[in-house]
């Protein structure tokens, strides 16, 4: 170990700011991490305790689990550097012989640690979150799980998702321009406080934390978006990056909902979306080929108590619903055809003779009558919801408004509350969504994080409410408290292991000892020929290890099948034994004792199962609804997954000098559940 960390201290004195330059000899390049850094269990013997190695790997219900990438890492022939933490992630295919892996970092610049700067075709440089791509190949990925072989063989290249990006004013940021988080409505560039300037790039982006990846017609001919999309936003809230300067970060253009045209590596900033800030944008079947439907879930420049809401947009208009004809510049033929130019927030309410049902004895806006409903046992897990609009709408590139002035504000006021109805306010902390895998459903899975909670939403009359072809005034919603936030609510099945750091029991129950889920933050809804799977990641600074767990899901009834989740997979923690002894993934990139949080899952089966002459699909057989076809054909435990794994006290060495930020993991599992859980 001293003769690799030598080699690894000669090779960082030669690292320069965003490249190694050719000089990186010594440093891990992509895939040749082996060592995994999540557990399954506490690292109560000495092997479980080597630097360079992993824990405990005998994990109960997974059939797998292998590292894809790790941060810090550096591309073999550019030197650039993966960057953390690692969060939303998706794949899909390059070519018939290629699998694009594509993540981003959840970065916050100067609030933490800068990354490198990632350069525009134009020079302009972001330090912050990254969107990193990464090219395997298809043949060997496929059997990846299966052998014992390093991921380095498989790497192809790395690049950034794109190269070109569109501020809130819609124009292409330049170095001496501005971007949304540092712009006024007249277009002023602001300054950062001292403490909090920029030292690698001339704008940053702002924590990328979910993402979604939605090829072009999804749910069939004409169906969803016309083009192949990549979903994210800034989240959170940057005001302390503005202390002492007198400017409020609402008087901003805020942060941006940003939506990539992969085909052309462009970003465009997309306020129509809205300009606060997202956990996480998902899209879901519009059940008609005039419109986009998507779920906008998380946090929201800290302004709450605010209603789950969905974005609703009508394609091939301008913001004020005027046609955009072939004459339109590339920017707004894009958006208008994806419905990402006309379009409203509407935001979930119940009929005031509701609320009483429900538990809820005085409706006021100003409290967080969601939480509270979610924590009582005794109420209802069903109930009726629709939403509606507030009274702004986004008015185009010639009318910007701050975020002050946006519907974010607006969600609470008496004025603005649907006649009979009332906003069903809550705690603006919801993390990830999961879509229906069933593309034939408009319905959906929510993380409700700040309680503990999940419920789903399905959408029960949309085409109706379209029918006379603009955005409609209000949408019908059955809505299933799927799991309440109070203890009794949920455990899980951990077999033989999933113990606790410092033997404080098991992951069967939360850190405390509760019998429930708390702070659930990455999810995904996985449609298999056995099971409907809900898989998900904890994110609630657990000392004895974070849990990520798998519940099976009744699709038919929308509820869980069976009264107990199963655990998959522990990680990080102030207790870990690993942390204690200062080992890391790679060696020497321990940094100190904390919490972790795995971050979301895809489904890559469909990309890598073979038909029965032994040939791969075809791109044209995975294009629109075959993807999802694909993946609901082939079983539970024969699937193939990727995640991400944020494991920030693995920050030191190689990734703090390629300028990384936090560690971090990408993962490549299957799952082994058994048969009781499967049809």
């Amino acid at each position: 170990m001293l003769h690799r960390h030598t080699a690894i201290a000669l090779a960082l004195a030669l690292v320069t700011h965003n490249a190694i330059a050719g000089a990186h000899a010594g440093l891990s390049t992509i895939g040749t991490t082996t060592a995994v850094m999540s557990e399954a269990s506490t690292a109560d013997d000495a092997s479980e305790r080597l630097d360079g190695q992993s824990g405990d790997q005998d994990y109960p219900y997974l059939s797998a689990i292998k590292a894809l990438a790790t941060v810090g890492e550096v591309d073999q022939a550019t030197g650039l550097a993966l960057t953390g933490y690692p969060d939303g992630q998706a794949a899909w295919l390059l070519d018939d012989d290629t699998v694009r892996v594509v993540y981003q970092s959840e970065s916050y610049a100067t609030m933490s640690n800068e990354t490198y700067g990632w350069p525009m075709k134009n020079g302009t440089r972001f330090t912050g979150s990254h969107i990193h791509a990464i090219d395997y190949d298809r043949a060997g990925l496929s059997t990846f799980l299966t052998n014992g072989n390093s991921a380095a063989g498989l790497v192809k290249g790395s690049s950034h998702l794109f190269d070109t990006v569109y501020n809130a004013f819609g124009v292409a940021v330049t170095a001496d321009g501005v971007w949304g988080n540092q712009a006024l409505a007249d277009g002023t560039r602001v300054n950062f406080n001292a403490e909090h300037a920029l030292t690698e790039g001339d704008f940053f982006f702002q924590s990328f934390c979910g993402a979604f990846y939605e090829p072009a017609y999804k749910y069939g001919a004409g169906l969803g978006f016309a083009d192949d999309l990549w979903l994210t936003a800034e989240e959170w809230n940057i005001q302390r990056m503005f202390e002492g300067t007198g400017v409020d970060a609402h008087d901003t253009m805020g942060l941006a909902s940003v939506v990539v045209d992969l085909a052309t590596k462009t970003a465009y900033t997309v306020p129509a979306l809205g300009q606060s800030g997202y956990e996480k944008i998902l899209p879901i079947n519009p059940k008609h080929p005039d419109y986009v439907v998507l779920v906008m879930a998380g946090y929201n420049h800290g302004i709450e108590p605010t209603p789950l809401r969905i974005y609703v947009g009508k394609k091939g208009l301008d913001a004020q619903g005027n046609p955009v004809g072939a004459g339109a510049n590339a920017r707004d033929q894009f958006l208008a055809r994806n419905g990402l130019l006309y379009g409203k927030l509407y935001g979930m309410a119940v009929a005031n003779a509701d609320y009483a049902g429900l538990g809820i004895r005085n409706i006021n806006t100003d409290d967080k009558m969601l939480d509270d409903y979610l924590t009582d046992a005794s109420a209802p897990d069903r109930f009726n919801a629709k939403f509606f609009a507030t009274s702004y709408q986004w008015q185009g590139w010639d009318a910007p408004v701050s975020v002050r002035d946006t519907e974010a504000f607006k969600w609470q006021a008496a004025s603005e509350q649907p006649a009979g109805y009332t906003f069903f306010v809550g705690d603006s902390k919801t993390e990830h969504p999961a879509v229906d895998p069933n593309i034939a459903n408009q319905r959906y899975v929510q993380n409700m994080t700040n309680k503990g909670g999940m419920i789903g939403v399905e959408l029960t009359d949309f085409v109706a409410a379209v029918a006379d072809g603009d955005l409609p005034q209000a949408l019908s919603a059955k809505v299933t408290r799927i799991l309440a936030a109070h203890d009794g609510a949920l455990s899980l099945d951990v077999a033989d292991k999933g113990i606790k750091h410092g033997n404080q029991g098991t992951h069967a129950t939360a850190k405390d000892g509760t019998a429930q889920m708390v702070a659930p933050d990455g999810l995904q809804w996985v449609r298999t020929a056995d099971a409907d799977v809900l898989i998900v990641d904890e994110d609630s600074g657990n000392e004895f290890g974070e849990r990520k767990y798998a519940l099976v899901l009744d699709a038919d009834k929308f509820e869980l099948a069976q009264p107990k989740g199963y655990f998959l997979a522990m990680a990080g923690g102030k207790q870990s034994p690993r942390a204690q002894a200062g080992v890391a993934a790679i060696p020497g990139a321990f940094k100190s004792a904390t919490s972790s949080e795995f971050s979301g899952t895809w489904n890559v089966s469909a990309l890598l199962a073979r038909k029965a002459n032994g040939t791969f699909y075809t791109a044209d057989e995975l294009k629109g609804t075959g993807e999802a076809r694909i993946n609901a054909s082939i079983g539970l435990n024969d699937s193939q997954f990727i995640g991400v794994l944020q494991h920030k006290g693995e920050s030191a060495g190689q990734v703090g000098a390629v300028k990384a930020d936090q560690g971090g993991q990408l993962l490549m599992f299957g799952l082994n559940l058994p048969a009781s859980a499967l049809n």
